[in-house]
């Protein structure tokens, strides 16, 4: 990097209306991975269930995490920062509380980025099978530290034209996946046309625990409420902006999955899906591509590496926002609170963030001994955290309103909050505490062992910081705002 590149000791505060509203919308769909949520998800989902459920657990995610969305796009409206979450527990709640928050999030949103290698890496190696290239694990490994220097490329510049490449990408993606769901449903796929089996609970011949399990995949894909929160301070007029592209983006999301899934939910038999699994297939979606679209099928592997480098991107984002919020407040080294000379963006956090993400992908392919099993294994930790997250924003949502009794609503700061905390916690406890803790220790259990032990870190490094400073009195970054609400 040059002297010119280098991050200085610059303003504190990230370059605000650079983001108008589709630029949001981009970042927070291709947060949400339209494309990867089919692709890397299918599997997974049908097989855990036992049927082609994928629709019906689409429809019922998104009306579940409806309450949070609303929740989040009540506190951005009321206090957009960067620090999202950690900024409103902290200043709602309790300071303790919101530094333990930070701490979660920021392993959210590294676990959530560290996926998306995997996913490559995996594209990767079907791009090389499909032009006569043999591939094993060192491909697909190589594949996943390509697309780590590739994101870091586009990171690099401002966020405007980063936002504007994601859109491009995400879109290329998410066209491809509806024109090849709506050419099976033409065709009729193998239940016939129209079916109503995908729409029907009881097709998961798993029961209720495979649906259970199931669920965890579906809840990766709609685990994005909170994508476009911590770049609310880049984003233009955020106290109306971020709240409405929180909702417009978490509906849109979830109408394509259900509507594209169907497709892919009555292309073949689930026992089908199972062989494709069992034979390492990338994605079920790549064969039944063949099946239906023939020599197209190399779209797969393409809209592949452009829906993960979306995603990647829009997840980078996410967590370097967060990283540079707890720093400026000297939670974290100082090294993560520069900006970058020119574009105001947080490069130094951006790096760390690409690095740790490198690791984690390779620490996953060294545990779960293939780098299909590193990308289930991490999206499952990325959900255990990312339902914490959610749990404390909406009790923030409560907590706030309850406090300034005049501005409680009822219904939006009352209802609201307390089904989403009701749901997530659900959620939590059914996904993690019931279905992972039955499965065998590699490649279930483990995950929660591992995230609660990371979890308690967490509340000894705030433990830690609560005997070095009076954390009631922590530093208001109210000023950071400013710039940016006054462009209301």
């Amino acid at each position: 990097m040059s002297a010119s590149d280098s991050p200085a000791a610059s303003p504190r505060s990230l370059r605000a209306g650079s983001l108008n509203l589709s630029r949001l919308a981009f970042i927070g769909l291709a947060y949400f991975s339209l494309a990867p949520a089919i692709y890397l998800n299918m599997g997974f989902m049908e097989t855990d269930a036992n049927g082609p459920v994928m629709p019906i657990l689409f429809i019922i995610i998104t009306i579940a995490v409806l309450p949070t969305a609303v929740s989040f796009a009540a506190l951005n409206n009321r206090r957009p920062s960067a620090g999202s979450g950690y900024t409103w527990v902290s200043e709602f709640v309790h300071p303790a509380l919101g530094l333990w928050t930070g701490f979660v999030m920021i392993t959210t949103y590294v676990v959530v980025c560290s996926i998306y290698p995997p996913g490559f890496g995996l594209f990767f190696n079907a791009f090389l099978d499909a032009i006569g290239v043999s591939t094993g694990l060192g491909t697909g490994i190589v594949g996943g530290v390509l697309m780590v220097v590739i994101g870091a490329v586009i990171a690099h510049r401002a966020i405007r034209l980063g936002a504007s490449i994601i859109g491009v990408l995400m879109c290329f993606e998410a066209g491809f996946v509806a024109i090849l769901s709506l050419i099976i449903v033409i065709k009729g796929g193998s239940l016939g046309h129209f079916s109503s089996t995908p729409f029907d609970p009881s097709a998961a011949k798993a029961g209720f625990s495979g649906l259970t399990l199931a669920a965890i995949f579906a809840f990766l894909s709609i685990a994005g409420v909170d994508s476009v929160a911590p770049v609310a301070e880049e984003a233009h007029t955020p106290k109306r902006l971020v709240p409405l592209a929180t909702i417009a983006i978490t509906l849109i999301a979830g109408a394509y999955w259900t509507l594209t899934s169907y497709g892919f939910a009555i292309a073949v038999p689930v026992r089908t899906v199972a062989g494709y699994v069992n034979a390492g297939q990338v994605t079920p979606v790549y064969p039944i591509a063949h099946k239906f679209i023939g020599g197209f099928d190399v779209l797969v592997p393409i809209t592949g590496f452009t829906a993960s480098l979306a995603s990647f991107g829009a997840s980078l984002y996410a967590a370097s926002r967060l990283m540079f919020a707890v720093s400026r407040q000297g939670f974290l080294p100082g090294y993560l609170s520069k900006l970058h000379r020119a574009h105001d963006t947080p490069w130094n956090a951006e790096v760390v963030t690409l690095i740790s993400a490198l690791v984690l992908f390779l620490v996953g392919v060294l545990w779960q001994k293939t780098v299909a099993g590193s990308f289930a294994y991490l999206a499952e930790i990325f959900v255990f955290f990312v339902l914490i997250t959610y749990l404390l924003v909406n009790v923030a949502n409560l907590v706030c309103h309850l406090r300034r009794g005049s501005e409680f609503n009822w219904l939006m700061n009352g209802v609201v909050p307390v089904l989403g905390i009701a749901i997530d916690g659900y959620i939590l406890y059914r996904a993690f505490f019931r279905a992972e803790l039955s499965l065998p220790f590699r490649s279930g259990s483990s995950i929660v062992w591992f995230s609660l032990i990371w979890a308690a870190i967490g509340v000894a490094w705030t433990a830690w910081w609560a005997r070095r400073r009076n954390l009631s009195e922590m530093a208001s970054v109210e000023e950071v705002i400013e710039p940016v609400v006054s462009h209301e």
